[in-house]
């Protein structure tokens, strides 16, 4: 970027138009080719499955035929959703998350993405009293999308890891409770699955932060976009519910409608009728497509069923084929490398711990081979210690073809066996 562009735009746009993980990931998604080499293992695009698929096909052409199609594609939404799909989502999310729900606990947005744009710089930042309030990751790495999203830079905090060693080749982070401090913090973010790592937060450890938030008056948000209710991709873990200091945020992406860019938010009502002035100005109104749809899917209690029955079954057996074939592949090469716990979502987190070069040199090799992952560097912001790991892992996703993910192990190993660091 040239001094004479970094005059014309605002710190804040410039900040924009440096190198940003979720760009990054973004464009390389959005780029493929159709090249029959091609190994998209980077994005977070869910899997085709050909049953879900089937009931989001009768859900839309449903639609097709209803007489309200005039107002789907006609009419503006109130700007986080109107009254009757906001009581729709309140009457059905109630009894999967432990409470009364109204709809004035509900909003709506083009996505969850969209919604946290909105709720990290809610509660971070120069604040109406003067002080100045920061964004506390209480576990990092967490997800690459929070990173960005402030319009105030530096209101990131990372509090380090704990690092546990599960079993040979395997680790898993946990909430170092020594260094949690929350000096200046506004609110704390959370995702439940862990995008990167498929870390499924237990819930001892969530009340023993919000013993600690309460006395503050401190909030909590929590991403649920592979959790509970839907898809429910949190393995043998408890689910989360609703509670006062607690904002949910809920994503159809992750379902299998990623296209269709809704999400959902649960919280007190202040912060939905805040958020509500944030919407209108940065978005009019939410969509239509995905409170139609979701009417559907909720009243004909159809989510319980795919998530259940279709979605976490066929996750479980494609985390556990990728685990064999990466496994497989690094053994036969001698890399050296652990995988964190895959308890939830769709993706592996795996460390190279010998690896001579950085993680983000490791990402361009791969993509030099067609091969697409992400550079684990991306998911530490507010870190400021010295965590090697913020070097050596990188993240890929599960969700492809058999063929696929056995040629992507393939050339990552090969890679890797020939950067690794020569033991003396």
């Amino acid at each position: 970027m040239t001094e004479t562009m970094d005059q014309k735009h605002s710190t804040w746009a410039n900040r924009l138009r440096e190198n940003q993980g979720i760009r990054s990931l973004m464009e390389d998604l959005g780029k493929q080719t159709g090249h029959p080499d091609e190994i998209l293992l980077g994005g977070g695009n869910p899997a085709h499955i050909p049953e879900a698929e089937a009931i989001f096909q009768e859900t839309f052409a449903n639609l097709a035929k209803e007489p309200a199609l005039r107002a789907l594609l006609g009419d503006y939404q109130a700007p986080i959703g109107n009254d009757h799909f906001r009581e729709i989502a309140a009457e059905y999310l109630s009894s999967h998350f432990g409470t009364s729900l109204r709809k004035e606990n509900i909003a709506f947005f083009n996505g969850s993405q969209n919604a946290y744009s909105y709720l990290l710089n809610l509660h971070s930042g120069p604040m109406a009293d003067g002080s100045f309030k920061k964004i506390l990751l209480p576990i990092v790495p967490e997800y690459i999308g929070y990173a960005d999203q402030t319009i105030t830079e530096g209101v990131f905090v990372a509090n380090t890891p704990m690092v546990k060693q599960t079993g040979k080749n395997r680790f898993q982070y946990e909430l170092n409770k020594t260094s949690f401090d929350l000096t200046d913090i506004g609110v704390l973010a959370i995702s439940r699955p862990t995008n990167p790592t498929g870390n499924v937060i237990n819930l001892s450890d969530l009340e023993w932060m919000e013993e600690r938030t309460k006395k503050q008056n401190i909030p909590i948000l929590i991403d649920l976009a592979y959790g509970n209710p839907f898809p429910n991709l949190i393995g043998k873990e408890e689910p989360i519910h609703f509670e006062n200091g607690r904002t949910l945020s809920l994503s159809f992406s992750k379902i299998g409608l990623p296209g269709v860019r809704l999400g959902i938010v649960i919280s007190d009502e202040d912060t939905i009728e805040t958020l509500s002035s944030f919407a209108a100005v940065g978005n009019l109104a939410v969509g239509n497509l995905g409170v139609y749809m979701m009417e559907q899917l909720f009243q004909k209690n159809l989510l319980t069923q795919l998530s259940e029955n279709i979605l976490r079954p066929f996750y479980e057996a494609k985390r556990n084929l990728a685990l064999a074939l990466f496994t497989d592949a690094f053994q036969k090469l001698g890399v050296e490398y652990e995988i964190h716990d895959p308890m939830g979502g769709f993706f592996l987190w795996i460390r190279f711990p010998s690896l001579s070069i950085t993680n983000h040199q490791l990402y361009h090799l791969c993509k030099d081979k067609r091969l697409f992952i992400v550079s684990g560097h991306y998911f530490f912001p507010g870190l400021n210690t010295d965590f090697s790991h913020t070097k050596e892992c990188i993240r890929l996703t599960y969700c492809r073809k058999e063929e696929e993910l056995a040629r992507g192990a393939q050339i990552l190993a090969e890679i890797v066996a020939s950067h690794q660091a020569k033991s003396e």
